[in-house]
């Protein structure tokens, strides 16, 4: 019963947080599209905020973990739109708007730039994604819940080492990829870089 209940509003708490990311991107979408940057960096100059990517890592982990521990596949599948959102639309992806909106204005974060590459990190990001719908069809179409819970916790596993350890894996493959002309080679200049925690 009280399972059940905590089960339910775990539920209900990621569809209200889905509900008002969606909200807030019909609000500001067209400003976080056409935003002019003030920053000192020049703008052809390629930048991630790394606390971003932390905060992003950190919803990943515990939505995954959620979804695990509740055994709720509904979970994985909004997860997986999360990180398809960031890989594909990074302006409109709901851990940037509730980063943006919430937890910089909060000053829980404050933003911290660095020169690098982004597109290995919404590699990453996809890739996430990929994972998570592979796991939401087997957990929803297929009785196999063995391998559909293995590939979230695989996610799992990645972002936690990516939060915690700062090795990101999607970025490592990404590197290689576009040494071996599979992608495009990374645009920053020193190449692949562990930056460590």
């Amino acid at each position: 019963m009280l399972v059940e209940l905590v089960n339910q509003l775990c539920v209900l708490w990621v569809a209200a947080v889905t509900a008002v990311s969606i909200f807030i991107i019909l609000l500001i979408y067209e400003e976080t599209c056409f935003m002019e940057t003030t920053s000192a960096v020049p703008s052809n100059a390629l930048r991630v905020d790394t606390h971003l990517a932390k905060f992003s890592q950190a919803g990943t982990v515990l939505l995954s973990a959620l979804a695990f521990l509740l055994n709720q596949p509904v979970i994985v599948a909004i997860t997986a739109i999360i990180l398809l959102l960031a890989a594909v639309v990074p302006p409109v992806s709901p851990f940037r708007l509730l980063y943006r909106y919430i937890v910089l204005p909060l000053h829980l974060l404050r933003p911290r730039i660095v020169e690098d590459d982004p597109a290995p990190h919404r590699f990453a990001q996809g890739v996430g994604a990929a994972f998570l719908i592979a796991s939401s069809l087997v957990l929803f179409l297929t009785s196999a819940t063995a391998v559909g819970w293995a590939l979230d916790l695989i996610v799992f596993v990645l972002a936690g080492i990516n939060l915690t350890v700062g090795f990101c894996t999607g970025c490592f493959v990404y590197y290689h990829l576009g040494r071996m002309g599979v992608l495009p080679r990374v645009r920053y200049e020193g190449g692949f870089h562990w930056r460590g925690v």
